[in-house]
Protein backbone atom coordinates (compact mmCIF):
# COMPACT_ATOMS: atom_id res chain seq x y z
CA UNK A 1 0.00 0.00 0.00
CA UNK A 2 2.81 2.45 0.88
CA UNK A 3 4.56 1.79 -2.45
CA UNK A 4 1.33 2.45 -4.28
CA UNK A 5 0.82 5.72 -2.42
CA UNK A 6 4.36 6.77 -3.29
CA UNK A 7 3.55 6.26 -6.98
CA UNK A 8 0.77 8.84 -6.83
CA UNK A 9 1.87 12.02 -8.58
CA UNK A 10 -0.28 14.67 -6.98
CA UNK A 11 1.63 17.34 -8.84
CA UNK A 12 0.10 16.09 -12.08
CA UNK A 13 -3.28 17.30 -10.85
CA UNK A 14 -1.97 20.85 -11.01
CA UNK A 15 -2.57 20.59 -14.76
CA UNK A 16 -6.30 20.75 -13.98
CA UNK A 17 -5.89 24.53 -14.09
CA UNK A 18 -5.09 24.19 -17.80
CA UNK A 19 -8.83 23.87 -18.33
CA UNK A 20 -9.08 27.63 -17.78
CA UNK A 21 -6.95 28.33 -20.86
CA UNK A 22 -8.68 26.09 -23.42
CA UNK A 23 -10.92 28.30 -25.57
CA UNK A 24 -12.38 25.52 -27.76
CA UNK A 25 -13.83 23.49 -24.86
CA UNK A 26 -14.91 26.79 -23.30
CA UNK A 27 -16.80 27.76 -26.45
CA UNK A 28 -18.35 24.29 -26.67
CA UNK A 29 -19.45 24.44 -23.03
CA UNK A 30 -20.88 27.94 -23.49
CA UNK A 31 -22.77 26.89 -26.62
CA UNK A 32 -24.13 23.87 -24.74
CA UNK A 33 -25.40 25.98 -21.85
CA UNK A 34 -27.01 28.53 -24.17
CA UNK A 35 -28.65 25.80 -26.25
CA UNK A 36 -30.02 24.08 -23.14
CA UNK A 37 -31.35 27.38 -21.81
CA UNK A 38 -33.09 28.16 -25.11
CA UNK A 39 -34.61 24.67 -25.24
CA UNK A 40 -35.94 25.01 -21.71
CA UNK A 41 -37.41 28.45 -22.50
CA UNK A 42 -39.01 27.25 -25.75
CA UNK A 43 -40.39 24.10 -24.12
CA UNK A 44 -42.01 26.09 -21.34
CA UNK A 45 -43.47 28.63 -23.78
CA UNK A 46 -44.87 25.97 -26.12
CA UNK A 47 -46.26 23.90 -23.26
CA UNK A 48 -47.93 26.97 -21.78
CA UNK A 49 -49.33 27.97 -25.17
CA UNK A 50 -50.68 24.53 -26.12
CA UNK A 51 -51.79 23.40 -22.68
CA UNK A 52 -53.41 20.10 -21.81
CA UNK A 53 -51.92 16.69 -22.50
CA UNK A 54 -50.37 17.76 -25.82
CA UNK A 55 -48.48 20.55 -24.08
CA UNK A 56 -47.19 18.22 -21.38
CA UNK A 57 -46.12 15.66 -24.00
CA UNK A 58 -44.28 18.29 -26.03
CA UNK A 59 -42.63 19.64 -22.86
CA UNK A 60 -41.42 16.15 -21.96
CA UNK A 61 -40.00 15.55 -25.46
CA UNK A 62 -38.20 18.89 -25.49
CA UNK A 63 -36.77 18.27 -22.01
CA UNK A 64 -35.51 14.89 -23.23
CA UNK A 65 -33.88 16.67 -26.17
CA UNK A 66 -32.39 19.16 -23.69
CA UNK A 67 -30.86 16.31 -21.67
CA UNK A 68 -29.37 14.79 -24.84
CA UNK A 69 -27.90 18.18 -25.86
CA UNK A 70 -26.49 18.74 -22.37
CA UNK A 71 -24.76 15.36 -22.06
CA UNK A 72 -23.55 15.53 -25.66
CA UNK A 73 -22.05 18.98 -25.04
CA UNK A 74 -20.42 17.95 -21.76
CA UNK A 75 -19.01 14.85 -23.46
CA UNK A 76 -17.70 16.99 -26.32
CA UNK A 77 -15.89 19.18 -23.79
CA UNK A 78 -14.57 16.05 -22.08
CA UNK A 79 -13.29 14.66 -25.40
CA UNK A 80 -11.44 17.91 -26.15
CA UNK A 81 -9.90 18.06 -22.68
CA UNK A 82 -8.95 14.36 -22.86
CA UNK A 83 -7.05 15.13 -26.05
CA UNK A 84 -5.28 17.93 -24.16
CA UNK A 85 -4.54 15.67 -21.17
CA UNK A 86 -3.09 13.00 -23.45
CA UNK A 87 -0.92 15.57 -25.23
CA UNK A 88 -2.48 15.11 -28.66
CA UNK A 89 -4.08 17.64 -31.01
CA UNK A 90 -7.44 18.86 -29.75
CA UNK A 91 -10.30 17.95 -32.05
CA UNK A 92 -12.48 20.49 -33.78
CA UNK A 93 -16.04 21.38 -32.89
CA UNK A 94 -17.76 19.02 -35.34
CA UNK A 95 -15.63 15.99 -34.49
CA UNK A 96 -15.93 16.65 -30.76
CA UNK A 97 -19.70 17.13 -30.99
CA UNK A 98 -20.10 13.86 -32.93
CA UNK A 99 -17.89 12.00 -30.44
CA UNK A 100 -19.87 13.51 -27.56
CA UNK A 101 -23.14 12.38 -29.11
CA UNK A 102 -21.79 8.82 -29.38
CA UNK A 103 -20.97 8.90 -25.66
CA UNK A 104 -24.62 9.41 -24.64
CA UNK A 105 -25.74 5.75 -25.24
CA UNK A 106 -22.78 4.56 -23.15
CA UNK A 107 -23.83 6.76 -20.23
CA UNK A 108 -27.39 5.50 -20.64
CA UNK A 109 -26.12 1.92 -20.50
CA UNK A 110 -24.21 2.66 -17.30
CA UNK A 111 -27.36 4.22 -15.80
CA UNK A 112 -29.38 1.13 -16.69
CA UNK A 113 -26.74 -1.12 -15.10
CA UNK A 114 -26.82 1.02 -11.96
CA UNK A 115 -30.62 0.78 -11.86
CA UNK A 116 -30.53 -3.01 -12.27
CA UNK A 117 -27.88 -3.33 -9.56
CA UNK A 118 -29.94 -1.16 -7.20
CA UNK A 119 -33.07 -3.22 -7.81
CA UNK A 120 -31.17 -6.47 -7.26
CA UNK A 121 -29.69 -5.16 -4.02
CA UNK A 122 -33.09 -4.14 -2.70
CA UNK A 123 -34.55 -7.47 -3.82
CA UNK A 124 -31.90 -9.34 -1.84
CA UNK A 125 -32.50 -7.05 1.14
CA UNK A 126 -36.26 -7.67 0.93
CA UNK A 127 -35.71 -11.44 0.85
CA UNK A 128 -33.43 -11.21 3.89
CA UNK A 129 -35.98 -9.08 5.75
CA UNK A 130 -38.73 -11.59 4.94
CA UNK A 131 -36.52 -14.38 6.32
CA UNK A 132 -36.04 -12.24 9.43
CA UNK A 133 -39.75 -12.70 10.19
CA UNK A 134 -38.98 -16.23 11.42
CA UNK A 135 -39.44 -16.36 15.21
CA UNK A 136 -36.26 -16.34 17.33
CA UNK A 137 -33.89 -17.12 14.43
CA UNK A 138 -35.19 -14.08 12.53
CA UNK A 139 -34.24 -11.73 15.36
CA UNK A 140 -30.64 -12.99 15.37
CA UNK A 141 -30.46 -12.76 11.59
CA UNK A 142 -31.84 -9.22 11.60
CA UNK A 143 -29.31 -8.23 14.27
CA UNK A 144 -26.48 -9.34 11.98
CA UNK A 145 -27.88 -8.76 8.49
CA UNK A 146 -29.22 -5.24 8.90
CA UNK A 147 -25.87 -3.57 9.75
CA UNK A 148 -24.17 -5.60 7.02
CA UNK A 149 -26.69 -4.39 4.45
CA UNK A 150 -26.19 -0.78 5.60
CA UNK A 151 -22.40 -1.04 5.31
CA UNK A 152 -22.64 -2.73 1.90
CA UNK A 153 -25.02 -0.06 0.57
CA UNK A 154 -22.79 2.72 1.91
CA UNK A 155 -19.70 1.18 0.28
CA UNK A 156 -21.54 0.87 -3.04
CA UNK A 157 -22.63 4.51 -2.91
CA UNK A 158 -19.10 5.69 -2.11
CA UNK A 159 -17.69 3.52 -4.90
CA UNK A 160 -20.25 4.94 -7.34
CA UNK A 161 -19.67 8.58 -6.37
CA UNK A 162 -15.88 8.46 -6.02
CA UNK A 163 -14.81 5.85 -8.59
CA UNK A 164 -17.40 4.49 -11.01
CA UNK A 165 -19.11 7.68 -12.18
CA UNK A 166 -15.97 9.91 -12.20
CA UNK A 167 -13.79 7.27 -13.91
CA UNK A 168 -16.30 5.90 -16.43
CA UNK A 169 -16.76 9.24 -18.18
CA UNK A 170 -13.01 9.78 -18.86
CA UNK A 171 -12.75 6.16 -20.02
CA UNK A 172 -15.51 6.81 -22.55
CA UNK A 173 -14.01 10.17 -23.55
CA UNK A 174 -10.70 8.43 -24.23
CA UNK A 175 -12.43 6.44 -26.98
CA UNK A 176 -12.98 3.09 -25.27
CA UNK A 177 -16.13 1.14 -26.10
CA UNK A 178 -18.68 0.48 -23.39
CA UNK A 179 -17.42 -2.92 -22.31
CA UNK A 180 -13.75 -1.88 -22.28
CA UNK A 181 -14.57 1.31 -20.35
CA UNK A 182 -16.53 -0.67 -17.77
CA UNK A 183 -13.69 -3.21 -17.46
CA UNK A 184 -11.21 -0.37 -16.97
CA UNK A 185 -13.32 1.15 -14.20
CA UNK A 186 -13.69 -2.23 -12.49
CA UNK A 187 -9.90 -2.75 -12.67
CA UNK A 188 -9.29 0.68 -11.13
CA UNK A 189 -11.82 0.03 -8.37
CA UNK A 190 -10.25 -3.34 -7.54
CA UNK A 191 -6.59 -2.30 -7.65
CA UNK A 192 -6.30 1.46 -7.02
CA UNK A 193 -9.38 2.44 -5.04
CA UNK A 194 -7.53 4.26 -2.24
CA UNK A 195 -5.28 6.14 -4.66
CA UNK A 196 -8.23 7.28 -6.73
CA UNK A 197 -10.11 8.50 -3.64
CA UNK A 198 -7.06 10.45 -2.46
CA UNK A 199 -6.57 12.01 -5.88
CA UNK A 200 -10.25 12.91 -5.96
CA UNK A 201 -9.86 14.71 -2.63
CA UNK A 202 -6.85 16.64 -3.93
CA UNK A 203 -8.78 17.53 -7.09
CA UNK A 204 -11.71 18.83 -5.03
CA UNK A 205 -9.31 20.99 -3.02
CA UNK A 206 -7.81 22.41 -6.21
CA UNK A 207 -11.29 23.08 -7.58
CA UNK A 208 -12.31 24.83 -4.37
CA UNK A 209 -9.21 27.03 -4.49
CA UNK A 210 -9.82 28.04 -8.11
CA UNK A 211 -13.49 28.69 -7.40
CA UNK A 212 -12.61 30.83 -4.40
CA UNK A 213 -10.11 32.84 -6.42
CA UNK A 214 -12.64 33.45 -9.19
CA UNK A 215 -15.51 34.46 -6.95
CA UNK A 216 -13.34 36.40 -4.48
CA UNK A 217 -13.46 39.44 -6.72
CA UNK A 218 -16.18 38.45 -9.16
CA UNK A 219 -19.07 38.00 -6.74
CA UNK A 220 -19.00 41.31 -4.81
CA UNK A 221 -18.18 43.36 -7.91
CA UNK A 222 -20.90 41.73 -10.01
CA UNK A 223 -23.49 42.26 -7.25
CA UNK A 224 -22.65 45.93 -6.61
CA UNK A 225 -22.23 46.95 -10.26
CA UNK A 226 -25.35 45.06 -11.34
CA UNK A 227 -27.40 46.78 -8.64
CA UNK A 228 -26.04 50.21 -9.52
CA UNK A 229 -26.40 49.69 -13.27
CA UNK A 230 -29.97 48.41 -12.88
CA UNK A 231 -30.91 51.39 -10.72
CA UNK A 232 -29.40 53.93 -13.09
CA UNK A 233 -30.77 52.27 -16.25
CA UNK A 234 -34.22 52.06 -14.65
CA UNK A 235 -34.16 55.79 -13.87
CA UNK A 236 -34.16 55.50 -10.07
CA UNK A 237 -31.76 56.51 -7.35
CA UNK A 238 -29.89 53.27 -7.43
CA UNK A 239 -28.75 51.69 -4.28
CA UNK A 240 -25.49 49.87 -3.90
CA UNK A 241 -24.47 46.40 -2.91
CA UNK A 242 -26.50 43.31 -2.24
CA UNK A 243 -29.55 45.26 -1.03
CA UNK A 244 -29.68 47.23 -4.25
CA UNK A 245 -29.49 44.05 -6.31
CA UNK A 246 -32.11 42.19 -4.29
CA UNK A 247 -34.64 45.02 -4.02
CA UNK A 248 -33.91 47.95 -6.29
CA UNK A 249 -33.02 45.95 -9.38
CA UNK A 250 -36.15 43.72 -9.50
CA UNK A 251 -38.30 46.73 -8.54
CA UNK A 252 -36.85 48.69 -11.42
CA UNK A 253 -37.44 45.78 -13.78
CA UNK A 254 -41.09 45.60 -12.78
CA UNK A 255 -41.74 49.37 -12.83
CA UNK A 256 -39.80 50.33 -15.90
CA UNK A 257 -41.22 47.55 -18.08
CA UNK A 258 -37.91 45.80 -18.84
CA UNK A 259 -36.12 48.58 -20.70
CA UNK A 260 -33.47 47.70 -23.26
CA UNK A 261 -30.61 48.80 -21.03
CA UNK A 262 -31.79 46.68 -18.12
CA UNK A 263 -32.31 43.68 -20.36
CA UNK A 264 -28.83 44.04 -21.82
CA UNK A 265 -27.33 44.46 -18.35
CA UNK A 266 -28.92 41.33 -16.95
CA UNK A 267 -28.21 39.29 -20.08
CA UNK A 268 -24.58 40.32 -19.83
CA UNK A 269 -24.44 39.11 -16.23
CA UNK A 270 -26.05 35.84 -17.24
CA UNK A 271 -23.55 35.28 -20.04
CA UNK A 272 -20.67 36.12 -17.71
CA UNK A 273 -21.74 33.57 -15.13
CA UNK A 274 -22.31 30.97 -17.88
CA UNK A 275 -18.68 31.50 -18.91
CA UNK A 276 -17.50 31.23 -15.29
CA UNK A 277 -19.37 28.00 -14.66
CA UNK A 278 -18.13 26.61 -17.97
CA UNK A 279 -14.55 27.38 -16.87
CA UNK A 280 -15.08 25.68 -13.52
CA UNK A 281 -16.59 22.70 -15.30
CA UNK A 282 -13.54 22.51 -17.55
CA UNK A 283 -11.27 22.45 -14.51
CA UNK A 284 -13.28 19.58 -13.01
CA UNK A 285 -13.35 17.63 -16.28
CA UNK A 286 -9.64 18.17 -16.89
CA UNK A 287 -8.86 16.99 -13.38
CA UNK A 288 -10.99 13.83 -13.80
CA UNK A 289 -9.20 13.06 -17.04
CA UNK A 290 -5.82 13.41 -15.33
CA UNK A 291 -6.92 11.18 -12.42
CA UNK A 292 -8.15 8.51 -14.85
CA UNK A 293 -4.98 8.58 -16.95
CA UNK A 294 -2.79 8.23 -13.87
CA UNK A 295 -4.97 5.51 -12.29
CA UNK A 296 -5.27 3.43 -15.47
CA UNK A 297 -1.61 3.74 -16.46
CA UNK A 298 -0.56 0.58 -14.59
CA UNK A 299 -3.86 -1.30 -14.80
CA UNK A 300 -4.34 -4.21 -17.18
CA UNK A 301 -8.06 -4.55 -17.66
CA UNK A 302 -7.82 -7.60 -19.90
CA UNK A 303 -8.85 -9.94 -17.10
CA UNK A 304 -11.80 -7.74 -16.17
CA UNK A 305 -12.87 -7.55 -19.81
CA UNK A 306 -12.69 -11.34 -20.11
CA UNK A 307 -14.68 -11.63 -16.90
CA UNK A 308 -17.28 -9.25 -18.35
CA UNK A 309 -17.36 -11.37 -21.50
CA UNK A 310 -17.98 -14.39 -19.32
CA UNK A 311 -20.70 -12.54 -17.45
CA UNK A 312 -22.32 -11.35 -20.69
CA UNK A 313 -22.16 -14.84 -22.19
CA UNK A 314 -23.53 -16.35 -19.00
CA UNK A 315 -26.32 -13.80 -18.91
CA UNK A 316 -27.02 -14.39 -22.60
CA UNK A 317 -27.00 -18.16 -22.03
CA UNK A 318 -29.33 -17.88 -19.08
CA UNK A 319 -31.56 -15.57 -21.06
CA UNK A 320 -31.66 -18.11 -23.90
CA UNK A 321 -32.40 -20.89 -21.42
CA UNK A 322 -35.11 -18.81 -19.82
CA UNK A 323 -36.48 -18.07 -23.28
CA UNK A 324 -36.50 -21.76 -24.15
CA UNK A 325 -38.13 -22.64 -20.83
CA UNK A 326 -40.72 -19.95 -21.35
CA UNK A 327 -41.32 -21.21 -24.89
CA UNK A 328 -41.64 -24.81 -23.67
CA UNK A 329 -43.95 -23.70 -20.88
CA UNK A 330 -46.02 -21.78 -23.42
CA UNK A 331 -46.22 -24.85 -25.64
CA UNK A 332 -47.23 -27.02 -22.69
CA UNK A 333 -49.79 -24.48 -21.64
CA UNK A 334 -51.06 -24.37 -25.23
CA UNK A 335 -51.33 -28.15 -25.35
CA UNK A 336 -53.06 -28.27 -21.98
CA UNK A 337 -55.42 -25.54 -23.11
CA UNK A 338 -56.17 -27.43 -26.35
CA UNK A 339 -56.75 -30.65 -24.40
CA UNK A 340 -58.98 -28.81 -21.98
CA UNK A 341 -60.84 -27.29 -24.90
CA UNK A 342 -61.31 -30.72 -26.46
CA UNK A 343 -62.52 -32.14 -23.16
CA UNK A 344 -64.91 -29.24 -22.73
CA UNK A 345 -66.14 -29.64 -26.30
CA UNK A 346 -66.66 -33.39 -25.80
CA UNK A 347 -68.48 -32.76 -22.53
CA UNK A 348 -70.64 -30.16 -24.25
CA UNK A 349 -71.43 -32.55 -27.08
CA UNK A 350 -72.29 -35.32 -24.60
CA UNK A 351 -74.41 -32.91 -22.63
CA UNK A 352 -76.16 -31.78 -25.81
CA UNK A 353 -76.74 -35.41 -26.88
CA UNK A 354 -78.13 -36.31 -23.46
CA UNK A 355 -80.33 -33.24 -23.54
CA UNK A 356 -81.55 -34.14 -27.04
CA UNK A 357 -82.26 -37.73 -25.99
CA UNK A 358 -84.10 -36.57 -22.91
CA UNK A 359 -86.07 -34.12 -25.05
CA UNK A 360 -86.97 -36.96 -27.45
CA UNK A 361 -88.04 -39.16 -24.55
CA UNK A 362 -90.13 -36.36 -23.11
CA UNK A 363 -91.65 -35.70 -26.55
CA UNK A 364 -92.45 -39.42 -26.99
CA UNK A 365 -93.94 -39.60 -23.51
CA UNK A 366 -95.98 -36.49 -24.20
CA UNK A 367 -97.15 -37.99 -27.52
CA UNK A 368 -98.15 -41.21 -25.77
CA UNK A 369 -100.00 -39.27 -23.13
CA UNK A 370 -101.72 -37.18 -25.78
CA UNK A 371 -102.66 -40.31 -27.78
CA UNK A 372 -104.01 -42.00 -24.64
CA UNK A 373 -105.93 -38.87 -23.75
CA UNK A 374 -107.36 -38.63 -27.26
CA UNK A 375 -108.29 -42.35 -27.24
CA UNK A 376 -109.94 -42.00 -23.86
CA UNK A 377 -111.76 -38.89 -25.05
CA UNK A 378 -112.87 -40.69 -28.23
CA UNK A 379 -114.07 -43.71 -26.24
CA UNK A 380 -115.91 -41.40 -23.87
CA UNK A 381 -117.57 -39.59 -26.75
CA UNK A 382 -118.50 -42.88 -28.42
CA UNK A 383 -119.93 -44.21 -25.16
CA UNK A 384 -121.91 -41.03 -24.64
CA UNK A 385 -123.13 -41.16 -28.21
CA UNK A 386 -124.17 -44.84 -27.86
CA UNK A 387 -125.83 -44.12 -24.55
CA UNK A 388 -127.64 -41.18 -26.11
CA UNK A 389 -128.78 -43.38 -29.04
CA UNK A 390 -129.97 -46.12 -26.68
CA UNK A 391 -131.82 -43.59 -24.57
CA UNK A 392 -133.48 -42.15 -27.69
CA UNK A 393 -134.46 -45.61 -28.92
CA UNK A 394 -135.86 -46.59 -25.50
CA UNK A 395 -137.80 -43.35 -25.29
CA UNK A 396 -139.22 -43.92 -28.75
CA UNK A 397 -140.20 -47.52 -27.88
CA UNK A 398 -141.83 -46.34 -24.66
CA UNK A 399 -143.77 -43.68 -26.54
CA UNK A 400 -144.88 -46.27 -29.09
CA UNK A 401 -145.99 -48.66 -26.35
CA UNK A 402 -147.84 -45.85 -24.59
CA UNK A 403 -149.55 -44.93 -27.78
CA UNK A 404 -150.62 -48.50 -28.36
CA UNK A 405 -151.81 -48.84 -24.80
CA UNK A 406 -153.83 -45.66 -25.07
CA UNK A 407 -155.38 -46.77 -28.35
CA UNK A 408 -156.67 -50.23 -27.13
CA UNK A 409 -159.25 -49.18 -24.42
CA UNK A 410 -160.79 -46.67 -26.79
CA UNK A 411 -161.39 -49.22 -29.46
CA UNK A 412 -162.96 -51.92 -27.20
CA UNK A 413 -166.50 -50.38 -26.73
CA UNK A 414 -166.95 -49.89 -30.43
CA UNK A 415 -166.73 -53.67 -31.07
CA UNK A 416 -168.63 -55.39 -28.28
CA UNK A 417 -169.24 -58.46 -30.29
CA UNK A 418 -165.66 -58.88 -31.30
CA UNK A 419 -163.47 -61.66 -30.19
CA UNK A 420 -161.59 -61.29 -26.95
CA UNK A 421 -158.27 -59.33 -27.25
CA UNK A 422 -154.96 -61.05 -27.50
CA UNK A 423 -152.91 -61.22 -24.35
CA UNK A 424 -150.55 -58.25 -23.75
CA UNK A 425 -146.98 -59.01 -24.57
CA UNK A 426 -144.39 -59.03 -21.80
CA UNK A 427 -142.43 -55.73 -21.48
CA UNK A 428 -138.89 -55.45 -22.89
CA UNK A 429 -135.85 -53.21 -22.25
CA UNK A 430 -135.89 -50.19 -24.55
CA UNK A 431 -132.05 -50.28 -24.74
CA UNK A 432 -131.20 -53.91 -25.46
CA UNK A 433 -134.80 -55.10 -26.11
CA UNK A 434 -134.31 -57.91 -23.64
CA UNK A 435 -137.35 -59.28 -21.74
CA UNK A 436 -137.89 -57.75 -18.30
CA UNK A 437 -140.47 -58.09 -15.57
CA UNK A 438 -143.25 -55.58 -15.14
CA UNK A 439 -142.08 -54.63 -11.72
CA UNK A 440 -138.31 -54.46 -12.60
CA UNK A 441 -136.66 -51.06 -12.21
CA UNK A 442 -133.43 -51.97 -14.12
CA UNK A 443 -132.73 -54.26 -17.06
CA UNK A 444 -131.00 -57.40 -15.94
CA UNK A 445 -129.21 -57.65 -19.31
CA UNK A 446 -127.72 -54.16 -19.80
CA UNK A 447 -128.50 -52.39 -16.53
CA UNK A 448 -130.64 -49.69 -18.21
CA UNK A 449 -133.08 -47.94 -15.88
CA UNK A 450 -136.69 -48.78 -16.70
CA UNK A 451 -139.56 -46.36 -16.40
CA UNK A 452 -142.05 -47.13 -13.62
Amino acid sequence: MSSRLQNIQFSALARAGEGLTQWRPLAMGFITLVACGLLVFVSQALARGMGGFAGMLLFGLLMLATAVVFFSGVSAVGVMLMDKAQGIAVRGFADAAYAGLLCVPKFLGLALLALVATLLFYLVAAIIYFVCKIPLLGAVLAFVAHPVLIIAASALIVAWVCVVAPMFAPAVWSGLPFKAALASVIGIARNRLVEVVLMQIVLYIILMVITGLLFMGLLPVSISLTAMGTGIAAGGAGGMGLEGLMYMGPRALSHMGMSGSVIGLWLGVGVLFCVIFALLGQVAVMGQNLVYLQASASIDSTGEEQALDGVWSDVRKRAEEAKERAKAAAERAKQVAAQKAQEVAAANEARKAAAAEQAQQQAALAAEREAARQAAESARLQAEQAAAEQAAAAQQAAQEAQRLADAQPAAAPQTPDAAPAAPVAAPSCPSCHGQVGRTDSFCEHCGHKLKP
